[in-house]
């Protein structure tokens, strides 16, 4: 791959993280204001952001809630480079002779105030050494389970992995 390509395929995932979180916050405030019944008598949340700084290359933004729907909510980005540490090296594909990085994502940590609505987390990272791939994933935690919030998760995650590859979804899951 040239760097061109390289620069592109890094661009492009930093306005994807950066348009998805900006996306994720609206819809989320959104459910703030127009909430109804229990809870509504409070204000609703809007999200306070923090720009980060890494000590060795890049930073993000911390993006957190509380309100009436999300107890406490994060919605990050961030972009980073640097060089891995030798022992952590060893796990990481592409840093055989080189340990150099770049990585950007985005992280969702979502605790609602009704306990019958799970606990969500999600992370998607495209990372680059003299490999790149892109990858994540995500959880619920319900506090009561409920059988069709599960089939509808893992329905939309078999959605999401099919259009790429039939293969995907049964790989991961059990990964």
């Amino acid at each position: 791959m040239t760097d061109s390509a390289t620069d592109s395929q890094k661009s492009q995932a930093v306005d994807w993280f950066r348009t998805l979180r900006d996306q994720i916050r609206e819809n989320f405030e959104k459910l703030e204001q127009e909430l109804t019944g229990h809870f509504s008598d409070r204000e609703p949340g809007r999200f306070d952001v923090t720009k980060w700084d890494r000590p060795g290359g890049g930073g993000g933004e911390m993006s957190v809630m509380k309100g009436r729907v999300f107890e406490k909510v994060g919605v990050n980005i961030s972009t980073v480079h640097g060089k891995f540490s030798e022992e952590f090296r060893k796990s990481i594909p592409g840093t055989e002779t080189d340990g150099t990085f770049w990585a950007s994502g985005i992280s969702l940590v979502a605790h609602m105030q009704s306990p019958l609505v799970p606990a969500v987390h999600m992370n998607t990272r495209h990372i680059v050494t003299a490999n790149h791939w892109f990858g994540g994933g995500a959880d619920l935690t319900p506090m009561y389970p409920d059988a069709q919030d599960t089939d509808d998760f893992h329905a939309a995650l078999r959605t999401a992995c099919d259009h790429h590859d039939p293969d995907y979804y049964p790989r991961f899951k059990k990964w």
